[in-house]
């Protein structure tokens, strides 16, 4: 058999391999081009996914920061509000306890003119002289206890500072302590242990430590004395009080330690009265928020 015998079917066989591979690069082509297609779309409908849930979270995220700014913005707002309120309040407070302080200036008068007296020899002396006890009353004359009015104070005492109210309370404490004194010569009830000058004078010390030699030297006549240095002391409570100085626990300490003393001087136990007319005069010592029986003995 000769090569042209050959040739019709070696043509055949490679025609028949060309068309088998051009069949089979169309089909891998067309797979491949399908599987594209087919990728590409999922890859592009997953896109599409992350991109609305990004804008959905991103639409949360600004409702949540717009609800959060709208509480931010409204408490502030209230915390805003409620301190201004509590501002004017406690000026309203400062006004009403230096009214108060005030009210005072006539029984700081009596307890500055008991202070130059010599108590126990004048307690003897009006306790058988009624020339002597008017002498006295003359000390305080036009003065009314019944119409001495320190609600004020009492008012204003939950917007004070601690400090303050305790240094108040020591001022009122101490003027009524020298108006006790007066009212003992007024009505002559004698030296009697009817004043607790102890009292005072550990009060005294709790609110001015630096004053407590000064007062073991001389005496209940020098109570007066420390009045203007706790009008001072006021006024730096107040000032620190208003300019929103935090108080320290040593402060609150002192300040109630004062507290108590000074309630201790003004407890609400009346003492006996020895006449009608004595206990009317010192029913304005006694009545109130707070009172001064307690000046008196019990015994």
């Amino acid at each position: 058999m000769n090569l042209i015998d050959w040739f019709p079917a070696v043509t055949t066989s490679c025609l028949f391999a060309g068309a088998l591979w051009l069949g089979r690069n169309l089909i891998s082509t067309r797979l491949t081009k399908s599987v594209q297609h087919e990728f590409d779309t999922k890859l592009e409908r997953l896109k599409a996914n992350v991109r609305e849930g990004e804008e959905k979270l991103k639409a949360e995220l600004r409702a949540k920061e717009t609800d959060i700014a709208a509480l931010r913005s409204g408490a502030l707002t209230a915390l805003t509000s409620r301190q201004t309120a509590l501002d004017k309040r406690r000026l309203e407070a400062v006004d009403q306890l230096w009214s108060a302080v005030t009210s005072l200036g006539t029984a700081r008068g009596i307890a500055e003119s008991m202070s130059i007296v010599k108590f126990e020899a004048a307690a003897k002396l009006t306790e058988g002289d009624v020339k002597a006890r008017e002498a006295f009353e003359m000390f305080g004359a036009g003065f009314d206890l019944k119409k001495l009015d320190l609600s004020g104070a009492d008012a204003a005492r939950p917007f004070l500072t601690p400090m303050v109210w305790a240094i108040y309370s020591a001022i009122h404490a101490i003027t009524m302590h020298g108006v006790v004194r007066w009212s003992v010569l007024k009505f002559g009830l004698g030296a009697k242990n009817l004043v607790d000058d102890e009292k005072v004078a550990k009060l005294i010390k709790a609110v001015l430590p630096g004053h407590a030699e000064f007062i073991d030297k001389f005496g209940p006549s020098s109570y007066f004395n420390v009045l203007a240095s706790l009008d001072s002391q006021l006024m730096i409570e107040l000032d620190n009080m208003l300019a929103g100085k935090e108080v320290d626990k040593a402060s609150i300490e002192q300040a109630v330690d004062i507290v108590n003393k000074s309630h201790s001087l003004l407890s609400k136990d009346r003492t006996d009265a020895q006449s009608r007319d004595i206990s009317g005069g010192l029913d304005g010592i006694v009545r109130g928020s707070t009172s001064a029986s307690d000046f008196f003995s019990k015994g």
